[in-house]
């Protein structure tokens, strides 16, 4: 997928208001689900599924583009049950808003773009691996073992605390 923030809404669910024929990439809702899609701008677009009850004719889409109730650049048929087409589907056929795999596709990566700029941002020099964990106002990013160091070192140095069970 892509490295995106799509939109969500929680039970979002209307019907289409005209007929989407099969290979169209627009058509009209009864209701909006609260935000538009901005073709620029991929952190807009949202998922929709069409007939989602009916397994022989559901489909997945992208709204690419969108104002209100009009769905102007739509990307059909994605997960290619229809050879990208997409079937036709008549006036009052069910939308609904759902979580799907493509969802988490984009979130994934997201994080993984996010990941590799945080990686790329840490140079090995800033990695203390030496035991040597000694202020909390280091520079120096810690290493776990470093880390364990240094509380192994502040547990050493303070009192302990005795348990005592007097059994009689």
């Amino acid at each position: 997928m892509a490295n995106r923030e799509t939109k969500i809404a929680n039970f979002f669910e209307t019907t289409t208001a005209s007929l989407l024929p099969a290979g169209n990439t627009n058509v009209t809702l009864s209701s909006s689900p609260g935000f538009n899609a901005v073709f620029a701008n991929e952190n807009t677009w949202f998922y929709l599924v069409i007939d989602p009850d009916n397994s022989g004719s559901r489909e997945v889409i992208v709204v690419k583009e969108s104002s209100g109730t009009t769905l102007s650049i739509i990307e059909r048929d994605l997960e290619t049950s229809y050879s990208g087409i997409g079937p036709d589907h008549q006036a009052g056929t069910t939308v609904r808003l759902a979580v799907l795999k493509q969802h988490f596709e984009d979130m994934n990566d997201r994080v993984d773009a996010v990941s590799t700029v945080a990686n790329a941002a840490i140079a090995v020099a800033d990695i203390q691996d030496d035991d040597t964990f000694a202020s909390a106002t280091a520079t120096d990013v810690a290493s776990s073992e470093s880390i364990k160091a240094y509380v192994d070192t502040q547990v050493a140095t303070k009192a302990g605390i005795g348990l005592i069970i007097a059994l009689g």
